[in-house]
């Protein structure tokens, strides 16, 4: 049955002293937050997890992430406890494996007893999901100002920044959020591995070192490779960087890449191949680089946040919403009617990807030889 529009009065002033006591109270005790999906999507995140300890500082926060991307989060101080949640199950399982996962992760947070909650997924069934779990504020992204699983929605703009959407929703809790940077944290153990690599690899402190990041668009939410410029382009580049610039080259990347990084490291033998890292150890070895090259993708976004000068070639994702906010990232994009087509996290059949394959390695040249200059 709809609500009166007495009834609508009274829910709205209700809402407005929730979001007034959650925006000026510093000592709610435990705090849920729901994010899995990419690697880049998590580092994205990384302003809303540092803007929310710093509102919440003796505050439990808990996170749900995927196994497949909790190596992303792991060192993060603002996190105080982690929930794994079997990613490759709810995204890839079949109905029964679905559901199975989804009862547990219930069962286990129910358990809790949260205080307030925010999602940041924009799928239904996340929404669902705190909902039963009982936590008596919800807060995330609405399909409008209002939603049936959640207390308080905030509205999703197509093509606004990632990290922006994830900051409204401490915005819409009248908690103040300002983006800064992104974030990726090490530990000890990665932090020292940088010296390690220099040494095995004999690069020089001051030698130009440029990451070149040819993969991508795999994680446990789908495959993306329409997000790939291609490799021959890629081989072009690298092959160009040798000659013009006398750099070392690192292919960076995960397991998934190596196919193209090989083909890449067949063309040009002098390259670096190191898609055997971790996420940590690859971050790591970013800090040392003077340029990083690549496909929209979580190197990408690691990269940016390691302060990196970034060049993103982006095609079918819209760089206004996925490109990282920090300073020095930039994009190559070559518009074409219908970009872009990754909307509502979904992509649509394409059999001639003219967004990436009309960017030339000129383009791209254009710009790191600007990017350079510039630092």
């Amino acid at each position: 049955m709809p609500l009166t529009e007495a009834q609508q009065f009274v829910l709205g002033k209700v809402h407005s002293r929730v979001k007034f006591l959650v925006g000026n109270k510093t000592d709610i005790p435990k705090i849920l937050l729901i994010k899995l999906g990419a690697v880049g999507e998590l580092v994205m995140a990384s302003p809303f997890f540092d803007q929310l300890r710093k509102h919440f500082p003796h505050s439990e926060i808990v996170l749900v992430v995927g196994r497949s991307s909790y190596a992303a989060v792991q060192h993060n101080p603002n996190i105080d406890r982690f929930i794994l949640a079997d990613d490759l199950d709810l995204y890839q399982g079949g109905l029964i494996s679905r559901a199975l996962e989804f009862f547990r992760l219930i069962c286990k947070l129910r358990k809790e007893k949260f205080d307030l909650s925010f999602v940041l997924q924009r799928a239904w069934p996340f929404r669902l999901l705190i909902s039963l779990v009982g936590v008596p504020v919800r807060v995330g992204f609405g399909r409008g100002r209002e939603d049936f699983f959640l207390t308080h929605a905030t509205f999703t703009h197509l093509g606004k920044n990632e990290s922006e959407s994830y900051l409204d929703l401490l915005r819409k809790m009248n908690i103040p959020a300002i983006f800064k940077k992104t974030s990726y944290y090490l530990s000890d153990e990665e932090k020292d591995f940088l010296d390690l690599f220099l040494e095995r690899h004999s690069i020089a402190s001051g030698e130009e070192v440029i990451a070149v990041a040819p993969g991508g668009g795999e994680s446990a939410k789908r495959k993306m490779h329409t997000k790939r410029w291609p490799v021959q382009s890629y081989i072009e580049l690298v092959q160009r960087l040798r000659n013009e610039r006398s750099c070392r080259v690192i292919l960076v990347g995960g397991p998934g890449d190596r196919k193209i990084t090989c083909r890449i490291i067949q063309a040009c033998p002098d390259c670096l191949d190191g898609t055997d890292l971790s996420f940590g150890e690859m971050a790591s070895v970013l800090r040392r680089c003077n340029l990083f090259v690549g496909n929209d993708s979580a190197p990408h976004h690691i990269a940016a946040s390691m302060g990196v000068p970034c060049i993103g070639i982006f095609g079918p994702t819209d760089p206004h919403q996925w490109a990282p906010l920090d300073q020095n990232s930039s994009v190559v994009i070559k518009p074409v009617e219908c970009h872009p087509c990754f909307i509502d996290e979904t992509f649509p059949k394409c059999s001639h990807i003219r967004c990436l394959t009309s960017v030339t390695v000129d383009d791209v040249w254009q710009q790191l030889d600007s990017t350079l200059s510039h630092t």
